[in-house]
């Protein structure tokens, strides 16, 4: 091969500054000691409104990215809608330039999420005002606004949140003299007045609190692992007369607490929705209802900056917001245009989620020798080493945690042995697949149905307005019903798309496992996995083997009139060693008549839940229309969806159990390491 001088000087040189990132990054520091995480927030701190922001990291997640021999290997590549691909054209609301656009979109959004009610509101303020009688109570207890909270598992919110009492005027009272809890929300009306209505909002499921208010202050992003859905609507429902009739909706809301079935909901819009224009189109022809999602627990908001893909799955790009909207659509209240004009303002709320970062460890001192040492074993102990780990195949990388997680040490992120791009520090972008993490997998499987994902690709949540072939959106009924016929002709891969209902950019890629999810603050963020089934890290960092199967948090008082108990979430309750909550393992108890072959354990569980979760293992995974909860109505049905249960269906621990060949002493290693994120 002939080689020109040039390009030999060239190639001579890569080995050259391969060893000279080497030579700069052992200069750095194994621990990243930030106060900020937040890749726009930290270059933005103290800097004047003029300053240009930084390039997004997630965006350096391409299909180019990887380098041939590196320890990451990036497989969740980020499409920018803003700059999309060909064929398809710009069109969307540029991004923020500057600082000073960066915090002003940032505050719109905080704006928007504590102060506009976007879901379909279930409840009249009497009805909340009420809910003591569904509770069973004789009157209303003076801790009421604590039982609500206990009961239901949020927080109390950390500014005013008001609904008007009995025989108050919302509009002569500023909305009331009541003040609800973080994740509920009274509406307005179109013009701006209080309506008395009350619906849940975003942070019943994203946000909760680790320590009580008097132990360390609120912030904002930390999954709700507290609240019960089910419970919620039931109560919800019951409370409110006429739509008591709803509790037999299809809709498994959830089976405990910490988890819902959203993705199921989201895979259910077809069935009422045109999901080209999200006008109010209810029809079958495009809802494919084979397979049951299972309860899954909400992603960390505060880590929104380090996610080039969103969902578990990695199913979508992280620069997609309307997937988020999809309970803010499903409210019959808006007319479709209206339900398509919020998604500017969910643009300015994904600006403020980016803004977040994790609260630092603030639970005594760090054994910095200890978890320098666990940085190293973080992003160099290759798991598959001297044939540990035969059994699961081993994917691209060099097999330690961080091939997965991503980099978070300086002195790792600056070497190119490990980063392609020192910004690409703290990104987690690796799918990995079934086969190697192997935890449950019903939630992984929703979307496995080609036919589900051309539905979404052809739509307005797919960003088909960016193809040029598209010719507006259509919001008349009849020609809505009239093109569903060409639009599942699609859906079963009969046809091209249609001329009214091209592709767009959004695609939902076809799952083949789940996202490592960042790690920053991951030290207070138990419980773990997808679907919350696991309490701590120490037993994240154990073969699925020797994980608690059933186990049982602390719970709080019950509040007057004996009811009413909710998760303890004081500092007392947490273990700042194992890193997760402190529980209670529970032996199987399934001695009851109704015990069903497909429910190995049932503790606690009233005999028409232990029925129907017989039926859902039994085929949940063939039908999600099998897949269902009966309303919890006693207070037996209660208490026992506090207990997790891996038995359930899509509640398994199992899997990640390449962690099998760490020793315990690399194990306590890698948790005081992650102390330090």
């Amino acid at each position: 091969m002939n080689t020109s001088p040039r390009r030999a000087v060239q190639l001579a040189a890569i080995p050259l500054l391969t060893m000279a990132g080497h030579a700069l990054a052992s200069e750095l520091p194994l621990l990243d000691m930030q106060d900020i995480r937040a890749p726009f927030s930290a270059a933005c701190e103290g800097k004047p409104d003029s300053t240009p922001l930084p390039v997004d990291p997630r965006m350096l997640v391409t299909e180019n990215v990887n380098k041939p021999g590196t320890a990451i290997q990036f497989n969740a590549f980020y499409v920018d809608l803003h700059n999309p691909p060909e064929p398809y054209v710009s069109k969307l609301p540029a991004r923020p330039q500057t600082c000073g656009q960066f915090r002003a979109a940032s505050y719109r959004g905080y704006k928007f999420i504590t102060g506009k009610q976007y879901f379909q509101p279930f409840s009249t303020a009497l009805g909340y005002a009420n809910l003591w009688k569904v509770w069973g109570l004789k009157s209303r207890p003076a801790d009421f606004d604590e039982q609500v909270i206990k009961r239901y598992g949020y927080t109390s919110a950390d500014y005013r949140n008001p609904y008007p009492l009995p025989g108050e005027d919302p509009n002569k009272t500023n909305g009331g003299s009541g003040q609800l809890p973080l994740g509920f929300m009274q509406d307005k009306t179109k013009d701006g007045k209080w309506n008395g209505l009350v619906g849940v909002t975003c942070s019943a499921c994203h946000d909760s609190r680790l320590g009580t208010k008097d132990e360390r202050p609120f912030a904002w992003g930390r999954s709700n692992d507290a609240n019960d859905a089910g419970v919620t609507q039931s109560d919800i429902f019951r409370a409110n007369g006429p739509t008591v009739v709803l509790q037999i909706a299809p809709i498994p809301w959830s089976v405990g607490r910490g988890t819902t079935d959203a993705i199921g909901i989201v895979d259910a819009l077809p069935a009422i929705w045109d999901m080209d224009s999200i006008l109010l189109s209810p029809s079958l022809l495009e809802w494919f209802p084979n397979h049951a999602a299972g309860m899954s627990k909400t992603p960390h908001w505060w880590h929104r900056a380090w996610k080039p893909r969103q969902f578990w799955d990695g199913a979508l790009t992280s620069d997609n917001v309307r997937s988020e909207m999809a309970f803010a659509v499903a409210n019959v209240m808006r007319s479709a245009a209206e339900r398509r004009n919020i998604y500017y303002e969910f643009e300015d709320i994904n600006v403020w989620l980016l803004s977040l970062s994790p609260p630092k460890w603030d639970q005594g001192p760090i054994d910095t020798a200890l978890a320098e040492k666990g940085a190293v074993i973080f992003h160099e102990r290759d798991l598959w080493a001297n044939g540990a780990n035969a059994g699961i195949p081993k994917q691209p990388g060099n097999g330690s945690c961080a091939s997965c997680h991503g980099v978070y040490s300086p002195r790792h992120a600056a070497n190119p042995a490990f980063l392609p791009d020192p910004r690409l520090k703290g990104v987690a972008g690796v799918i990995t697949p079934m086969a190697t993490i192997q935890t449950d997998d019903k939630r992984v499987g929703v979307m496995e149905d080609e036919r589900k994902r051309r539905a979404w690709q052809t739509s307005w949540f797919a960003y088909n307005e960016l193809n040029p072939k598209w010719t507006g959106w259509n919001d008349n009924l009849l020609i809505s019903q009239l093109r569903r016929a060409p639009r599942r002709m699609y859906d079963l891969g009969y046809t091209a798309p249609a001329k009214f209902s091209p592709t767009g950019p959004n695609e939902w890629i076809k799952p083949i496992g789940y996202v490592a999810p960042p790690l920053y603050g991951a030290w207070q963020g138990a419980p773990y996995f997808h679907n919350g089934s696991v309490p701590t890290l120490w037993d994240v960092l154990q073969p699925g083997s020797a994980r608690p199967k059933i186990w049982q948090r602390q719970y709080t008082a019950p509040g007057i009139g004996g009811k009413n108990q909710g998760y303890d979430h004081s500092l007392a309750s947490y273990d700042f060693k194992k890193l997760g909550w402190k529980v209670t393992d529970l032996p199987c108890n399934n001695n009851q008549n109704t015990a069903s072959p497909f429910l190995p354990c049932s503790n606690g569980m009233e005999t028409i839940d232990q029925i129907f979760a017989g039926i859902a293992n039994a085929v949940g995974a063939n039908n999600s229309l099998l897949y269902q909860s009966p309303p919890p109505v006693t207070d037996k049905q209660i208490q026992s969806r506090m207990v997790f249960n891996t038995h359930l269906y899509g509640q398994g621990s199992g899997g990640h159990d390449f962690v099998q060949s760490l020793t315990d002493d690399e194990r306590w290693a890698l948790l005081e390491y992650l102390k330090t994120l």
